[in-house]
């Protein structure tokens, strides 16, 4: 049997093979690959002798031309077994990025290197001029191409220092930033948070500032300032800002968020609140929620303007910045003012069992309570984390319903509760109110819901179910 047959029908194997392996499965299309290309290179030097010398038979010219095109099919697979081994270390390690344009490079020059190969040792060719030839059109094209070529070699200088990747969210001097989704031969592409894309040339980005936020985690470290109205101690308002940023589930636990003074003016103390994300993208949304944090325990008053410094209101003041109170009359808040009952806490204390009905509703005056639900399937699941402003005892108050969730302290801090006896007369003599504070208890019904659903699948008490509860209650439907 003729073995250029058999060296064709080798060749057909081997590009099926690349053709069926799937790219993600690396080791298994090098081994194959190899094991084709080892059959290839005995059988071309059963036919031609070495590749680099072959010897074809002159008087048969047809025959030498197509042991030609063997030879130089075999130097294509020769140059791609090249690329092959010069990636093993890569396959080995199993690293799913690598030097794109690094591997480029390398590859064009080991294709034109068995490009010349073909050309000296196949057709004996000289080498010298077109060598040569290549060096003067190499000019040409150099001075024709400055711009694309600067951008190119960047991009070489880029990708072999690797400052950022495809993936990593960077900031660029200028306030570009997003996340890198391709690198190639010219330019970068990022993601900005507005959803553009946005093209960076490699020569630019080789002279920018580059801040890398995902280089070491991809957890990120944000801060907010926030300025104080100079009449809050700092301590409290230290407090109070800590327990804010504590409270707001788009920032980590762990780290702690941090609360420093940094600056003190004739009105105001400056501070800065140190948080951490999972995530840059996470990281509006966290200072988003402890604004909301903040305005709950800094709703101003008729004594402060916009431009004023935000003042935290003491306890004193609690019933007269209560949202869900404002429908009250200024004798119905001295009357419930005079039956506050304060309480300290401390970590780790259980201010609610789930399960249990409580006799007061309670607000937060400061500190920070995580809520923990135990679903059906016996999983302990986080709910709410509650922080200054915040009330929980609610449910209990307005449906006679058993809590549901368990409510443990995780910082110190103050309860201000008001007993069911003393706001049951109110919440009676005003069906609006009633209206208004069950608007929060379906809006906590529904996310336990939410967080139920997986587990128990159970059906969300829908609002005006609720109302009707509600008013039963309290027999407000006469």
């Amino acid at each position: 049997m003729d073995l250029s047959l058999v060296f064709v029908l080798a060749t057909v194997v081997y590009l099926l093979a690349l053709r069926l392996i799937p790219t993600r499965k690396r080791a298994l299309r090098f081994v194959c690959m190899s094991a084709l290309f080892t059959v290839q290179t005995i059988l071309i030097v059963a036919l031609i002798g070495s590749p680099f010398s072959p010897e074809f038979k002159v008087k048969d010219l047809p025959r030498e031309f197509w042991l030609q095109l063997l030879a130089c099919f075999w130097w294509a697979l020769a140059a791609r077994e090249m690329i092959g081994i010069l990636a093993l270390p890569a396959v080995l390690k199993k690293t799913p990025k690598e030097n794109k344009i690094l591997s480029d490079i390398i590859a064009a020059c080991i294709y034109v290197c068995s490009g010349l190969a073909m050309m000296g040792f196949v057709f004996g060719l000289p080498l010298q001029g077109i060598v040569a030839t290549s060096g003067v059109l190499a000019i040409v094209l150099g001075l024709a191409l400055q711009n694309t070529l600067g951008d190119v070699f960047s991009g070489l200088s880029l990708s072999v220092e690797k400052p950022y990747d495809v993936g990593d969210a960077i900031l660029l001097e200028g306030g570009v930033e997003g996340d890198v989704i391709q690198i190639n031969w010219r330019s970068t592409h990022l993601r900005n948070p507005q959803n553009d894309v946005v093209i960076v040339p490699h020569s630019s980005m080789a002279k920018m500032r580059i801040q890398n936020h995902t280089a070491l985690s991809a957890r990120y470290n944000g801060s907010l300032i926030v300025a104080v109205d100079i009449r809050n101690e700092p301590e409290f308002a230290t407090e109070v800002l800590k327990g804010a940023a504590m409270a707001c589930t788009a920032i980590l636990e762990k780290p702690l968020p941090l609360v420093a003074e940094i600056a003190l003016e004739s009105d105001r103390v400056t501070y800065e609140i140190s948080f951490s994300t999972s995530s840059i993208a996470s990281a509006g949304e966290a200072r988003s929620q402890i604004f909301r944090q903040l305005y709950k325990r800094a709703r101003p008053g008729p004594h402060l303007s916009h431009a004023r410094p935000i003042y935290f209101f003491g306890d004193e003041d609690y019933l007269d910045r209560l949202s869900l109170l404002e429908p009250l009359s200024a004798e119905e808040k001295a009357k419930l003012r005079a039956k506050i009952v304060r309480r300290h806490f401390k970590v780790g204390e259980e201010l609610l069992v789930q399960g249990s009905k409580l006799d007061s509703v309670q607000f937060v005056s400061y500190g920070v309570i995580q809520g923990a639900r135990q679903v059906a399937d016996g999983r302990v699941l986080k709910s709410v984390r509650l922080g200054p402003g915040d009330f929980f005892g609610e449910v209990s108050l307005l449906t006679g319903m058993a809590a549901s969730s368990t409510l443990t302290a995780i910082t110190p801090g103050v309860l201000l509760g008001f007993c069911s006896e003393d706001l049951k007369p109110i919440l009676a003599s005003r069906p609006e109110l009633v209206e208004s504070v069950s608007n929060a208890v379906a809006r906590k019904q529904h996310l336990f819901t939410t967080l139920d659903h997986a587990a128990i699948h159970q059906v969300a008490i829908e609002q005006h179910d609720l109302l009707s509860r509600v008013k039963n209650f309290f027999h407000l439907d006469a």
